[in-house]
């Protein structure tokens, strides 16, 4: 990343960041940023839409040209369908990540995210990143490798330490082995760990030397700058204080941002709608983290002219901004959906909580109360729980001594015969099938029901009302560019 951007658009939800929006970001040039939550499984949904507008083969075509035109040609096959599937039929699965992935999930993986990055990367020489969250951390080597492998500039990760991830990012740009530790629940040893890893020449022969098949696979790729996203200093001293794991920079989240929040540090405490209680032991010093010599992003409730040039008085390099962005005319969500938001905002109507127990992580997750949603208590008590994403299922050890995966958003009966408390079941939701739902590719059930959406955004709303009323359009709708020309503005 030769340059260093003032604002960093967010990566939010599934494919809500997607290339589209990335792309119009970096246009402008800022550093755009695409989500890389669950990629495989969205490049397959659109296939299987049709592709209307040729994007997905496109990527893919330069994946055949650039790596491998065996893996291009087997997806098409497998889940490309000419004018999309009929109105009720359901997509077809993709295979569950485990810590044995097999090597055609690894390859649609790879695939998944150059295509992302490179459809982001096309016709500009701008910035564009990828973002991955540290507790969705099986498909993270294959993930990352097909990012590096379409030249991602950037490479974030939060929800989790990213202690790994520099040193990831050099194997792997190498052609090199590498991997992950995976906490397994259960397990006895001194780490309680086991590992998940990805291998660049056994998932495609000959990476790394003069005999593979695609150019990307000849060359020292190059390094992305890791960002680390962190809500405390001691975790930012610690990654900086290693040269393994030092980042590259970090984005600093407050508990206003959307999506996953990391938890308070202090007792667990909830206010009178049962949201998590911050206190002072939860802000950022930022002169400290400024010490450690390494630039930094502040995220969170950062969304205005005024808070950009705060930001860069008190001698950050900028900020970063979701919630604007993923209510504008490019990003992901479902149009009609989109639509549903921005006259809330501007009516003044919409209300953002953080749940505690929704999201399986255990990170507290924000929810817009919109109706039809799982905001809405009585969609939540309509839908029948199904597991059939297991995005953000964990590991544990059974009685057989085992590794097993489980959720507990998954129907109550599965998650307890594997060894889960029933009291961890309480108020989980089904984010993964809701967040696609979210973008526009909802799972189709039998009997004609289709799975609901989740919506997730910042708590403060005022900068996407004040984008709405200065586009002026009836439709509510504003631009990426409306939204980084509002946040530079001048005094």
């Amino acid at each position: 990343m030769s340059t260093r951007p003032h604002i960093i658009q967010g990566g939010m939800g599934v494919a809500v960041s997607d290339w589209r929006l990335a792309r119009a970001v970096a246009q402008r040039g800022q550093l755009g940023v695409v989500s890389g939550v669950a990629l495989e499984v969205v490049l397959t949904r659109r296939l299987q839409e049709g592709d209307p507008d040729g994007s997905m083969r496109r990527g893919l075509a330069a994946f055949a040209e650039q790596v491998d035109p065996q893996t291009t040609a087997w997806i098409l096959d497998a889940y490309f369908i000419p004018g999309g599937l009929p109105a009720q039929a359901p997509y077809k699965p993709v295979p569950k990540f485990t810590l044995a992935p097999s090597m055609m999930l690894q390859r649609l993986t790879v695939a998944a995210h150059f295509v992302e990055v490179y459809l982001a990367k096309t016709g500009h020489d701008g910035l564009v990143g990828v973002n991955y969250l540290r507790k969705i951390e099986l498909p993270i080597p294959a993930a990352l490798y097909g990012a590096l492998l379409a030249g991602a500039d950037a490479v974030l990760v939060g929800a989790g330490s990213p202690h790994e991830i520099p040193a990831l990012v050099r194997s792997l740009a190498a052609h090199h082995d590498g991997g992950l530790d995976i906490k397994v629940f259960g397990l006895r040893d001194d780490s309680g760990r086991d590992r998940v890893t990805f291998s660049p020449a056994g998932a495609f022969a000959g990476a790394g030397t003069p005999s593979a098949a695609g150019p990307a696979l000849r060359t020292q790729l190059p390094h992305p700058r890791v960002l680390a996203i962190v809500a405390s200093n001691d975790l930012a001293a610690g990654l900086a204080g290693d040269p393994r794991t030092r980042p590259d920079g970090f984005i600093v989240e407050g508990p206003q941002a959307g999506g996953h929040n990391a938890p308070p540090r202090g007792p667990r405490r909830v206010d009178e709608v049962g949201q998590p209680v911050y206190d002072e032991r939860d802000v950022v010093d930022l002169p400290a983290l400024l010490e450690l010599g390494l630039p930094v992003w502040l995220a969170g409730g950062q969304a205005s002219p005024d808070a950009f040039r705060a930001a860069v008085a008190a001698g950050a390099a900028g900020i970063q901004v979701g919630t604007a962005f993923a209510f504008c005319d490019e990003s992901g969500f479902e149009p009609g959906l989109k639509e549903r938001v921005r006259c809330a905002v501007r009516d003044g109507g919409l209300e953002v909580r953080a749940d505690w127990r929704c999201s399986p992580t255990g990170f507290p997750f924000q929810v817009a109360q919109l109706p039809g949603t799982l905001g809405d208590p009585s969609v939540v008590a309509h839908r029948r729980p199904v597991c059939d994403l297991a995005v953000l299922r964990s590991t544990y050890l059974d009685e057989s001594g085992k590794v097993g995966y489980r959720c507990p958003a998954e129907p109550d009966g599965a998650f307890q015969r594997k060894g889960g408390r029933a009291a961890n079941t309480a108020g989980r939701l089904c984010l993964c099938n809701a967040l696609f739902a979210a973008a526009g590719h909802a799972q189709r059930r039998p009997g004609g029901e289709i799975e609901p959406a989740v919506v997730t955004s910042g708590r403060d709303l005022r900068p996407v009302a004040a984008l709405m009323a200065a586009a002026g359009r009836a439709d509510g709708g504003y631009g990426a560019a409306d939204v980084v020309d509002y946040l530079l503005a001048p005094a």
